[in-house]
């Protein structure tokens, strides 16, 4: 009867993937979006089921909920390859999996004691939230990237500026300089957006958003009130350069005085119980040798 049931289960997720894919070729050709990215191993692996259900779940879904997924996503850098509506679906269909998991767990394997009720509380919550755990974690990379790059973009655009370069062109000509990254990326994002026709504020605006950093928020909020009050940029730019790296320098200095207190936990639980063993064990054999030990003999 196991194999039976285990059939079954193969047999309904075939024929659910094969509808959902059924319903995805039956819409218009303009949902499928030749721009997009190519989307994470995740979503690829459950293309077919996400593209269908896609659609219906982003109809009903809410404006401040889509509007906070769709930071997060261009915070992480997939807003071109996910959509909001897409996140929900995948939280959906990991619970699914996680539910058949467990179901599979506790049918065919035979464990319906304890340990069951441990793997729902595990299973499940694990199932639904790891599109967003790989979110956040997607972000925080990302944002840790742009925080080691940002410093040396605006060193290359105080030396254009002082070389002559109005702000755009300096922006131009030093994402051309840097290395391919976030920063590279989202400056030629803005430069795009502006050549299209948007105000150089709502640009920079928009470009504190995507990146939510304070290093890139004190930045575009200096330029736009350079911009506002007649100041000079230049001179506002070597002051962010200024402080930015004194920031990189004051992070180093603390993530160095962090290193001795994180090598105390592989210290306590590595080295030092090796160390006792090679120091205790041969007291130990001359003790037993002698017979002061000799319970041990």
């Amino acid at each position: 009867m196991d194999w039976l049931a285990t059939v079954s289960v193969l047999f309904s997720v075939f024929f659910a993937v094969m509808a959902v894919e059924r319903m995805r070729r039956a819409l218009p050709a303009a949902e499928l979006e030749s721009w997009r990215d190519r989307p994470p191993l995740f979503f690829r692996l459950l293309a077919p089921l996400i593209g269908g259900l896609a659609p219906l779940v982003g109809a009903r879904m809410d404006p401040r909920q889509r509007d906070a997924l769709l930071q997060r996503l261009e915070s992480a850098g997939m807003a071109y390859a996910l959509k909001p509506e897409e996140m929900i679906v995948a939280r959906r269909l990991g619970l699914a999996i996680a539910l058949l998991l467990v179901a599979y767990l506790y049918w065919m394997l035979d464990l319906r004691t304890a340990l069951s009720f441990s793997l729902v509380a595990v299973l499940l919550p694990l199932g639904y939230y790891y599109p967003d755990l790989w979110l956040r974690d997607a972000v925080k990379r990302r944002q840790a990237h742009i925080e080691k790059q940002f410093p040396f973009f605006l060193e290359l655009l105080v030396l254009a500026m002082r070389a002559g370069l109005n702000f755009s062109s300096a922006v131009s000509h030093s994402t051309e300089r840097i290395p391919e990254g976030p920063v590279r990326d989202e400056f030629k994002r803005m430069l795009r957006e502006v050549r299209t026709g948007m105000s150089r504020r709502l640009a920079l605006n928009h470009l504190a958003r995507r990146i939510d950093l304070p290093a890139v928020t004190n930045f575009v909020a200096s330029i736009n009130q350079a911009e506002e009050t007649g100041g000079e940029i230049g001179n506002v730019l070597m002051q962010q350069a200024r402080q930015r790296r004194t920031e990189r320098f004051l992070k180093a200095e603390k993530l160095a005085n962090q290193a001795p207190v994180k090598m105390l936990g592989p210290l306590v639980g590595l080295l030092f119980p090796i160390t006792f063993i090679i120091i205790v064990f041969p007291i130990f054999i001359k003790a037993r040798d002698s017979g002061t030990l000799g319970f041990f003999n």
